[in-house]
């Protein structure tokens, strides 16, 4: 059981708090570069209670700056880009990407008041078609160079939900592995995915019995082991919590990628669940990704899901007979969304009863209440790269096969991990 400080410290985000500032000194995503199409408008953003607004200048690089202007106040999203950066309609005061005010029209000529007003910026960076923020104290660090990051345009699947809930809780969703046994189950197995080295499908091993489970700490966060037993062999899931606040598991492209799931406080009690969605030997679906993502948000709607709490998200009890047991279609994410919303905007953690199946997602709150005291102790918190070289992460590796030897599962993975590298 955590306590109510535990509870306040992990969830709360804002500027000042704990978990805040923890997840400050991490690059974020704060939009998807899909988001600012040529010639587009400032975007203006909420992100972790601050309010920002993100735009290119006339030479293509991104700012990232408050959205009110220091002058009056006025919405800096509705600005015109000229003059070397984004110019307030209101005066006509000037700021470039890094917030200096580079002119103010209306003060007498001569004078340098512009040079000393320096606006609230934060540094940006892009990778995997996603804008990244730097909102902490001090020099950031480097950016993870997880190879989705880096991966060519047509590898890549980018989506967004807006989940009416804290943080944490779809973390926790996501780093969970029992779940799968019950939420995401397909009653009929046409439903499911085959599993890699099997004509079995994934279905098939979520039903048999109670899972193996071992969490290892690493130098990015956690290794999450799930083995379920089916003979002399076993099927093996190896996800990964990379802190604080990102889960890495197996998603549509089974071995042959992953699903990177980045969950980002809007305000403490509604976040962006950024999915970035990896093929490695070739180009992904994307017509097949997009229709299912348009199961759950509407298309040119500002990420209005077609199922929620409103409308009890369409829960059909019919089809929980036949096709998906927990009787809300075929979305995983519509799935996900319904257990983290359903929970409450932050969920009281006071009044759980944890058990053998909570390991991972306790091991991962243990971590972030860690992070948060080597920051009041003045220390670096688990994750941060200062070198490309070790933020390259070769260790963090997703898998979902069948292994041979259910005795000796964990051998075979670091075997095959090691001659992968």
């Amino acid at each position: 059981m955590f306590s109510k400080e535990d509870n306040e410290a992990m969830t709360r985000t804002s500027p000042g708090t704990k978990a805040g500032k923890l997840l400050r000194q991490y690059w974020q995503p704060v939009a998807l570069l899909a988001d600012l199409p040529p010639n587009g408008a400032p975007l203006p953003l909420k992100v972790m209670d601050e309010d920002l607004v993100l735009f290119k200048d006339e030479t293509g690089r991104l700012g990232l700056l408050g959205l009110n202007c220091p002058h009056r106040g006025a919405d800096l999203s509705y600005g015109r880009v000229e003059g070397g950066g984004l110019r307030c309609i209101y005066h006509g005061w000037v700021f470039d990407v890094t917030g200096q005010c580079l002119e103010q029209p209306a003060e007498p000529r001569g004078r340098t008041y512009c040079q000393h007003v320096k606006h609230l910026s934060y540094p940006v960076t892009t990778g995997g078609g996603m804008v990244f923020a730097y909102m902490g104290e001090g020099e950031p660090p480097v950016l993870p160079q997880l190879e989705c990051l880096t991966a060519a345009d047509d590898h890549l699947a980018m989506w967004k939900f807006r989940e009416r809930c804290n943080y944490l809780q779809g973390l926790e969703g996501d780093i969970d592995p029992f779940h799968l046994n019950y939420l995401h189950r397909a009653m009929k197995s046409k439903d499911a995915r085959d599993a890699p080295g099997s004509s079995d499908q994934y279905y098939d091993f979520y039903t048999r019995g109670t899972p193996r489970l071992e969490v290892d700490r690493t130098r990015y966060g956690l290794r999450i082991f799930t083995m379920r037993e089916l003979d002399e062999r076993a099927y093996l899931r190896v996800t990964n919590f990379m802190m604080p606040n990102v889960a890495i598991v197996a998603g549509p492209t089974g071995e042959d990628g992953y699903t990177l799931l980045w969950h980002v406080p809007v305000t403490d009690e509604v976040h962006i669940k950024y999915m970035l969605n990896y093929k490695r030997s070739g180009p992904i679906d994307q017509t097949g990704l997009k229709k299912a993502y348009d199961m759950h948000v509407i298309p040119g709607t500002n990420l209005e899901p077609r199922r929620h709490k409103e409308n009890r998200w369409l829960q059909d009890r019919e089809e929980m007979k036949t096709s998906w047991y927990a009787g809300l279609g075929p979305s995983f994410s519509v799935h996900d969304n319904w257990v983290t919303e359903s929970m409450g905007p932050i969920y009281d953690r006071t009044k759980e009863r944890l058990g053998y199946s909570d390991m991972a997602v306790v091991a991962a709150r243990r971590q972030i209440l860690a992070g948060i005291a080597d920051m009041d102790a003045g220390k670096e918190p688990v994750g941060r790269h200062h070198d490309e070289e070790s933020a390259k992460l070769k260790e963090l590796v997703v898998r979902s096969y069948l292994v041979e030897d259910r005795n000796d599962y964990k051998k075979d993975f670091v075997a095959q991990t090691e001659a992968a590298e």
